[in-house]
């Protein structure tokens, strides 16, 4: 992870939560994600000579209250934003060969090949669109009903869409903000429950840092280096 302090590490809004829970967090049997394999985080702006990504796939479902899209963009920059009992921002960057997997299985030629007739029609609360942008910047789109059966031909191509939405909504390493974070003292940070912490120093030999609660007599004691599986982001002042 690429060292940075405070002004990288991403705010927090009230409703903020890091990840969705996996099996494992409820006692279940560990299982591995494999989709984010040599992903790399982001931090910062990620410009390309001063400009913004071209889009390259767009798959949007609204099901159950809860509103999720997954973004990709050229040079496989993922953005993940998800909606509902709380709100999850993420980015990340996954290598050219993943990238490239995922290109070749949803593409505008494929997609153009679902007949818009053998989709069940959306209705207000259940909602989902996959779209692919061509090189010009213009694109092809499928609307449909999330709860309905698919077509195997749409459904081969959001399958793995899904999968990379529901792997970088469960990860908290790479696509944490924290995850490479410096502390210095005075920091704030928020924590799981969104209490805010206050970075009272850090024991360089041993790197440990002391946080101190804004909001109850409690303190923590945590490595520079796990600091991203107790803290979602930075306190905004």
């Amino acid at each position: 992870m690429a060292q940075h302090d405070i002004t990288q590490v991403e705010t927090v809004t009230p409703d903020s939560a890091i990840f969705t829970p996996t099996p494992n967090t409820r006692g279940w049997k560990k299982y591995d994600v494999p989709d984010l394999a040599g992903a790399q985080q982001v931090i910062g702006p990620q410009l390309l000579d001063g400009r913004l990504r071209k889009p390259l796939i767009d798959f949007i479902t609204t099901e159950g209250g809860v509103d999720q899209r997954i973004s990709i963009f050229e040079q496989g920059l993922v953005v993940v934003d998800m909606t509902g009992a709380a709100t999850i921002r993420k980015k990340v960057l996954i290598p050219a060969d993943a990238l490239q997997s995922y290109m070749k299985n949803v593409s505008a030629a494929r997609l153009k090949n679902v007949d818009t007739f053998a989709l069940a029609p959306p209705e207000r609360t259940r909602r989902g669109l996959v779209r692919v942008y061509e090189e010009d910047g213009s694109y092809v789109e499928r609307v449909f009903n999330p709860t309905r059966m698919l077509p195997k031909e749409l459904d081969d191509q959001i399958g793995p869409l899904r999968d990379l939405l529901r792997a970088v909504s469960e990860d908290r390493d790479v696509t944490s903000s924290v995850a490479g974070y410096e502390p210095k003292p005075g920091d704030e940070l928020v924590a799981d429950d969104l209490k805010i912490y206050r970075v009272v120093r850090v024991v360089e030999g041993a790197g440990v840092v002391e946080l101190k609660c804004l909001s109850a007599p409690t303190s923590m004691y945590v490595t520079k280096k796990d600091l991203h599986l107790y803290f979602i982001g930075a306190h905004k002042r």
